[in-house]
């Protein structure tokens, strides 16, 4: 397995908000923030179950998988 890098997420925010509205801007960042975390997640999730369907069914790529269903 590979060393993993650091992988970043970048929001539009305020590191420390000073007014009502600098929170809930940044609570509005944050939330965009997570979306777009749980969308990472969600396509690596759907992957994993691509990879795995490919073992189990011991084929040599995911174009294979798909071509077994398609007739």
């Amino acid at each position: 397995m590979r060393k993993p890098e650091k992988c970043d997420f970048i929001y539009c925010g305020y590191k420390e908000p000073r007014s009502t509205d600098e929170i809930d801007f940044e609570i509005l960042g944050l939330t965009n923030l997570i979306k777009k975390v749980e969308e990472r997640i969600t396509a690596l999730n759907q992957s994993s179950f691509l990879a795995k369907k490919a073992i189990e069914n011991n084929v040599d790529n995911i174009d294979e998988y798909f071509e077994e269903y398609n007739d």
